[in-house]
């Protein structure tokens, strides 16, 4: 049975007289990849923003796991298994993977020293390389390795670790390949799908259409601040939701330019 982990009813959001949200309504399961796509200023921003607490919507309700949630700050968000993974993967570079995974979250000595106490590094490194075990890439980096020595694909797949250890429900990915080569590209879309194999729910925005359609299960298109289709991935193709993006009929522009004889609708 399909379970419900996240549904936004009715958001709307305003920055003066630009109304960014308006009634934004979807729902995502759990073990779920879906896809956010519309061009620039379609609110895609603004909406994974209300969700994960930076910018709070003025209206309408968020259900986690079917119970009402507020959400007014990141620290809300992250309370309630919402973690939010931007293209910046937000890594401290100068840092070793193991830091990086448990980055506010580290293992420490309690003792005399109360808030004082140290860190304890071997709990941390084993954990660390726990987590990356667990997440199959164990064989390929090492827990002490810098993330100044990652690749920007090797930087994604440990930023979503994290997401994993920490996030019970949900992951929101900002453009994750944004700036990759092909391999590592490729290894985050792999990775993307583990995760969802994993029973996690990834909430997934790009501008890369090609890979909406390797990885995620639904695609939900914005236009305006509005939410103007929902489909499942296997009862749509890249064209149609080309033309719902833009709102143009995509299969007459081809056939006109003699690119296409003829398109399905």
């Amino acid at each position: 049975m399909t379970m419900e982990v996240l549904r936004l009813q009715d958001l709307q959001k305003s920055f003066g007289n630009v109304r960014a949200l308006k009634n934004a309504s979807f729902t995502l399961n759990e073990g779920e990849v879906v896809a956010l796509l519309g061009d620039n200023g379609a609110g895609k921003s603004t909406l994974i923003k209300a969700i994960s607490g930076v910018f709070p919507a003025d209206h309408g309700d968020i259900f986690v796991r079917g119970e009402k949630a507020s959400i007014r700050s990141t620290r809300d968000a992250m309370d309630l298994g919402i973690e939010t993974i931007h293209q910046d993967t937000s890594l401290a570079p100068d840092l070793s993977i193991a830091r990086n995974l448990f980055l506010g979250r580290e293992p420490v000595n309690f003792g005399w020293l109360g808030v004082f106490a140290p860190l304890d590094l071997a709990k941390l490194r084993n954990a660390a390389s726990a987590l990356l075990k667990r997440v199959g890439i164990s064989k390929k980096l090492d827990a002490d390795a810098l993330v100044s020595t990652l690749s920007g694909g090797e930087r994604q797949s440990i930023a979503i670790s994290r997401a994993m250890q920490f996030a019970a429900k949900v992951i929101i990915l900002d453009e994750p390949t944004n700036n990759l080569g092909v391999e590592e590209t490729h290894g985050v879309l792999r990775f993307v799908k583990e995760v969802r194999d994993a029973g996690h729910s990834v909430l997934l925005i790009t501008h890369n259409i090609h890979h909406v359609f390797q990885v995620a299960d639904r695609i939900i298109v914005m236009r305006r601040g509005e939410i103007v289709a929902e489909q499942t991935v296997a009862d749509t193709d890249l064209l149609t939701v080309e033309s719902i993006i833009t709102g143009a009929d995509m299969s007459a522009l081809l056939k006109e330019a003699g690119k296409v004889k003829d398109v399905a609708w």
